[in-house]
């Protein structure tokens, strides 16, 4: 029994059915977790070695290559980056989208600990991270006051950062930027010099001290005591009255006390300085309702009389984007929906019958949700896209369905009105299982294929779409049958032939009487693709239009004060500015070595972004030690050249060869090297014979000098209230205030005479790299730029035939990265991903079909669609974007639905060849009304999202490019498969007849000669 004969024999199970159904979608719609992205492990894992103080180059000799080398034996892994500086070397892997990252995470853990004893000694900590979607921060808040903020740290973590974590959905909140106090034992040389004791003597005296030991246990009056021995430290007068000596106690050569850890970075925000504050949430937690708690208490915190005069500003608010997001798509949608119903009744003219078919959107659109609930999704702003995009196809089989009934109710008027739905339904059932497999089986290749970044966001887009789809399938075969037989729909009059029922019947019979002229009209329309193909770009995608950064390409290394300065300047000229440049807020990043300011737009900007950085950028002010310029944005924006080789100083030598050759380029600002030629170093060689004679070792002397300029942690101090407080060993400030300075270092004491550093060392400056990059283990450089009005491919062009021209050493090259390899990616996959979805779609159709032949004239309605979409790009001014290529993709799916019907129903007629053209005439103009239908509900659903500015997340790519790839694709797919399909489909037809005579005289033939062959 089919679905269709037991929905109408089980009409109240039926219908209990689906209330079930639609009451389980109310509730999804509470219990769907609501995030901004769906919960993805990203294929990356970053090591992270802190090594204050010490040179890019030595981060390079002593732990980046070791661990390169180590981590270069693990399989799976696709792009391998490093960095190396003075505060210790960062490894990047990255690996295929199908690779476990857990299981590599475990990996590269063992391969670092195999290596862990080739690293210098005094390496701490080796961080080894992992990263997921689900681990973005949902909130970040920047703190700014008048008043100092740099010691609120007892205040902020305290009154905001412990509240925020225990509110119930966060996981963790992150404070940055205001430091913990610490304990700082400062040592005087010349008092511990007096002393005669060593330095290395003297640490070692203080490692002994601060501890806790577990002794064991102690059995006696038949219990069992723990003992720990404790030595801790309780208070500062425990420390200055550590004995060094039995003469001779640590307060005699020290001073000790708290005292905050010195600035290595600052943050303004609106001219004042700022402190970071970052907000997490538990896994499978509402983001909207974990959101409003953290904002209720933020709101409440602001009122405390604590925090006057201080700001608390939300820079990130993810929950703002998804509510954004998600109230852009609903007024979509109900406008959609609204003037699809608009366009039914307009067709039908019947309310009744308009509402029985309607209905399907939100049955199935309940029913999705309920699956996604129950399959472990969450509702996030790919699911919310993919629902929307379904919107205007779910009413296509209800429309198919209820069409074929009405016919066959005109037909057969002597028949009862179940064995007229079931007549007219099985007519078409093929069909519309075929349409609805083919829209869904378009997303396999990016379900199942090749993984990289957009076929997994795309997943959760196609699963949406594709439960929604086989949800209104299933509804078109019962619940649709069923409101058909018991709202008793009498047979409507046939009715009279319209002006543009008239002139396609009239062009019809045109096109199928002169096969050779409209084939050669077709191609012709086919090679017309050649325009709008010439004249539409590619484009990877930019930088969004909400914010703009500002990079101050900063040579040397400087203070943290003078970077300050040179921020604070800016700032100014920016705020003098604010309304001009339509500025709402600027949040500046500083520390010694760069600099970036972000300004934030005002809300509903319609300055042009090019003019605005052009107005910007005339007024910057100058500055010695630095070339501000607008930034690339993040890793993948922009254009980025990566030049490889081995040594650094040949790349350097290449880049300023390369550099004028890419800034001679026309539609290129910003362009720029990551070199910092400014940066200098201290170099320090000791006399080896000199220190020989006095009978010091060289690594004590190295050892001195480290101490007084870096200081050595101790066992930090866990009897504070407020926490654990680190205590730092190290001498006076005072000597690296001046190289004049270190030079008078006391390293050593025999008898009256005490020897400095100058005394046994060589002391001078030299020019070094602040930071050596390594791609796949070769030594790399990068030059960066920001595209104006040049699209990619023209960018690519330029700058290929520029560095061709450039003759690059043995062993050195280019390659292009930023926007091309992201743009290259995306686009090689999404071909292939097309390409084997027609090729899926045309073994669906041969499958349903038994025909090889017949399915050839529905694809040609996917050529069609192609041109329809480049025209509709070109007259709109839009680029071919990867949110473009999704819109084709979906639209390969769709536009074969309505040719699949019509050469169902020729087949279902089984015409004679004499009578083919009258068959297929008759049944085109049978199904003009419904195919005008299915067309105008999916495009009037989607025209709200093309003419709208809704961008996913709020401020994501825009929906546009695809809506209007799937509106001009599906128009113009319509307007030629009207025409072409038939047109094949006859040709194809009769091609088939000629082919079986030409078969049946041949084997007749053979036959015939056969025969006379002598018998054995």
């Amino acid at each position: 029994m089919n679905l269709t004969k037991l929905a109408l024999k089980r009409p109240v199970t039926t219908s209990m059915f689906f209330v079930a159904i639609l009451l389980f979608g109310m509730a999804a719609t509470r219990l769907l977790p609501l995030e901004m992205y769906p919960g993805i492990d990203v294929p990356e894992i970053n090591i992270n070695v802190p090594y204050n103080g010490s040179t890019p180059a030595e981060v390079e000799r002593e732990i980046t290559q070791v661990l390169e080398e180590s981590l270069a034996t693990m399989t799976g892994i696709d792009e391998m980056r490093s960095d190396s500086d003075q505060n210790g070397a960062n490894i990047r892997l990255k690996m295929k989208w199908d690779e476990n990252v857990a299981t590599k995470g475990l990996e590269a853990r063992e391969k670092i600990d195999a290596v862990s004893h080739l690293l210098p000694d005094d390496v701490e900590r080796i961080f080894v991270q992992q990263f997921s979607t689900a681990d973005m921060s949902i909130l970040t808040i920047r703190i700014s006051s008048q008043r100092e903020l740099s010691g609120a740290f007892d205040l902020l973590d305290k009154q905001l950062k412990r509240p925020l974590e225990r509110i119930d959905g966060i996981s963790r909140v992150a404070l940055y930027g205001v430091e913990k106090k610490q304990i700082e034992v400062r040592l005087n040389a010349e008092k511990l010099l007096a002393t005669g004791m060593s330095m290395a003597e003297l640490n070692r005296k203080m490692a002994s001290q601060n501890f806790v030991v577990n002794a064991g246990s102690l059995r006696a009056n038949n219990s069992v005591y723990q003992v720990s021995p404790k030595g801790e430290f309780r208070s500062l007068d425990d420390i200055r009255n550590v004995w060094l000596r039995p003469d001779l106690r640590l307060s005699d050569v020290a001073t000790i006390g708290f005292a905050l850890p010195e600035a290595t970075e600052g943050r303004h925000l609106d001219k004042k300085y700022a402190v970071g504050l970052d907000v997490f949430k538990e896994s499978g937690a509402n983001l909207v309702q974990v959101s409003e708690r953290v904002i209720n208490l933020i709101e409440k915190t602001k009122k405390d009389s604590q925090f006057d005069g201080i700001k608390l500003y939300i820079m990130e608010d993810q929950a703002a984007g998804v509510k954004s997001s998600l109230k852009d798509l609903l007024l979509s949608g109900l406008l959609g929906a609204f003037l699809s119903f608009g366009i039914l009744y307009f067709f039908l003219r019947d309310l009744k019958m308009t509402l029985v078919i309607v209905s399907s959107v939100p049955i199935s659109m309940g029913m999705t949700l309920a699956a996604m609930y129950f399959l472990g999704y969450s509702l996030n702003i790919l699911s919310m896209m993919g629902l929307l995009l379904a919107i205007g196809m779910l009413i296509d089989n209800a429309v198919v369905v209820t069409e074929s009934v009405l016919q066959e109710q005109e037909k057969s008027k002597d028949k009862n009105a179940e064995e007229v739905i079931l007549s007219g339904i099985h007519k078409v059932t093929l069909a519309v299982l075929a349409g609805t497999l083919t829209t869904a089986i378009v997303f396999l290749p990016n379900i199942f294929g090749v993984k990289v970044e957009l076929t997994i966001f795309l997943e959760h887009v196609a699963i949406a779409i594709c439960i929604s789809l086989l949800a209104s399938l299933l509804v078109s075969k019962t619940l649709i049958p069923l409101f058909l037989k018991k709202l008793n729909f009498k047979p409507r009059q046939k009715p009279k032939s319209n002006k543009l029922q008239v002139w396609y019947q009239r062009s019809l019979n045109w096109s199928l009487s002169r096969p050779k002229l409209s084939g050669f009209i077709a191609v012709m329309i086919l090679v017309s693709t050649a325009i709008p193909l010439g004249v539409v770009q590619n484009n990877g995608g930019g930088e969004g239009d909400d914010r703009l950064f500002i990079n101050y390409m900063i040579e040397g290394r400087h203070t943290v004060e003078v970077i300050e300065s040179l921020v604070t300047e800016m700032e100014d000229y920016l705020y003098a500015n604010k309304d001009k440049f339509h500025i709402d807020s600027v949040y500046s990043y500083y520390n010694p070595e760069r600099g970036q300011s972000t300004l934030i737009l005002k809300k509903d900007t319609k300055a042009d972004i090019k003019e605005l950085k052009e107005t910007i950028r005339a007024g910057f002010p100058k500055f010695s030690i630095a070339k501000p310029q607008f930034g690339w944005g993040r890793d993948n924006n922009g254009v980025r050249i990566t030049l490889t080789g081995r040594s650094t100083s040949e790349l350097i030598r290449i880049s300023e060869q390369v550099l004028p050759l890419i800034s001679n380029i026309e539609g290129l600002v910003d362009v720029r090297s990551e070199i910092n030629a400014g940066q200098k170093e201290i170099v320090i060689k000791i006399d080896p014979v000199m220190a020989s004679r006095l009978g010091v070792e060289l690594r004590q002397i190295a050892r001195n000098i480290s101490i007084a300029l870096r200081g050595v942690p101790l066992r930090s101090y866990r009897h504070n209230p407020n926490g654990e407080l680190r205590i730092e060993l190290a001498y006076e400030k005072g000597w690296r205030q001046s190289l004049d300075k270190l030079k008078q270092l006391p390293v050593l004491r025999i008898g009256e005479r005490v020897y400095s550093l100058d005394n046994l060392a060589t002391i001078h400056e030299q020019p070094r790299l602040d930071n050596i990059r390594h791609y796949n283990r070769q030594t790399a450089l990068t030059i960066g730029a920001s595209l104006d009005e040049l699209s990619t491919d023209e960018a690519r062009d330029k700058i290929t035939r520029a560095l061709d021209a450039v003759t690059f050493p043995h062993g050195y090259k280019y390659s292009l990265r930023g926007a091309f390899e992201r743009q290259d990616e995306d686009e090689a996959l999404m071909v292939t991903n097309m390409l084997l979805a027609i090729i899926m779609i045309y073994i669906v159709m041969a499958a349903l079909f038994e025909s090889l032949l017949l399915p050839t004239a529905i694809i040609t309605s996917i050529l069609y669609s192609i041109t329809g979409v480049f025209w509709a790009m070109m007259f709109t001014g839009n680029s071919m974007s990867v949110m473009a290529m999704i819109g084709i993709l979906i639209l390969i799916g769709i536009v074969v639905n309505n040719g699949i019907v019509l050469v169902d129903q020729i087949n279902q007629m089984q015409p004679k060849l004499n009578a083919l053209t009258k068959t297929i005439h008759e049944v085109c103009i049978t199904r003009l009304r419904p195919v005008l239908m299915t067309v105008s509900t999916t495009i009037l659903g989607l025209l709200p999202l093309a003419l709208g500015e809704t961008k996913i997340g709020g401020g994501g790519p825009p929906y546009s490019p695809m809506a209007i790839a799937i509106i001009g694709g599906l128009a113009f797919s319509t307007m030629t498969s009207l025409y072409l399909v038939p047109l094949c489909y006859q040709a194809l037809y009769r091609m088939r007849y000629k082919a079986g005579i030409q078969l049946s005289k041949s084997n007749h033939k053979a036959k015939s000669i056969l025969s006379w062959l002598p018998e054995k």
